[in-house]
């Protein structure tokens, strides 16, 4: 018994200890966690307070490169209208796209008009042809008349704008075709190219007007300027 009490007694120090140190690296380890959290804000507050700067450091050199290149730029080059420059240079553009695109209709109507004629023929339709483009030509004058009647206050400028509408129209009835029978649709399909055909005519007519207007136009401002020059 003497020698079962005398073994176990010596172990109640060893636990003591071991607690004991348990405990210390505890406490130390939650002082320090402690410390690191309170100094990291401190941390971040000077790390964004010197981007900040560093921000506001090349905002001023590239103030002061901009004033410099300025005044470095000569007179007539500040004094150039560029704002006007671009505007018409974004006209010129705007002409320019819209003539690529007048240039594009044609080959695409020609592609489809004829792939449409194939396409009658191979169906034994080709009677339907001239019956189709003659509707089409019809209904293109009755369209036009119409809207003349309906728009009667701007007739030259808003005429390009009614032709626009009935060549979307007919592009409509194109597409509309496919959802019908074999003569109906070929029927409809040449309707179609009749009335675009005519569109076209139409369209490529106000234009050589619009042409020959503005080159009176300019002839009559031409003849004003040589003979304010010799006065």
């Amino acid at each position: 018994m003497t020698l079962l009490a005398s073994s176990v007694l010596p172990s109640f120090p060893k636990l003591q200890v071991k607690e004991f140190k348990y405990q210390t690296a505890h406490l130390h380890g939650s002082l320090s966690s402690r410390v690191c959290c309170q100094i990291s804000p401190l941390c971040c507050m000077k790390i964004t307070t010197g981007q900040f700067g560093d921000m506001n450091n090349m905002k001023k050199k590239l103030r002061i490169v901009k004033e410099r290149l300025w005044e470095s730029i000569p007179d007539p080059v500040k004094e150039f209208p560029w704002k006007k420059a671009e505007d018409m240079l974004l006209v010129q553009l705007l002409a320019l796209g819209w003539k690529a695109f007048k240039w594009s209709v044609m080959p695409v109507f020609v592609y489809s008009s004829l792939s449409d004629v194939v396409f009658s023929i191979s169906r034994n339709q080709e009677l339907l042809i001239p019956l189709g483009l003659l509707l089409g030509y019809l209904m293109t004058d009755f369209l036009k008349e119409t809207s003349r009647e309906m728009f009667q206050s701007s007739e030259e400028k808003s005429l390009s704008r009614h032709l626009l509408a009935i060549g979307s129209f007919f592009v409509v009835v194109k597409f509309i075709s496919i959802c019908f029978a074999i003569k109906a649709r070929v029927l409809l399909l040449h309707v179609a190219n009749g009335g675009l055909m005519e569109v076209l005519w139409l369209w490529k007519h106000l234009v050589k007007e619009d042409e020959g207007d503005e080159g009176d136009f300019s002839s009559r401002q031409d003849a004003s300027s040589d003979v304010a020059a010799e006065t």
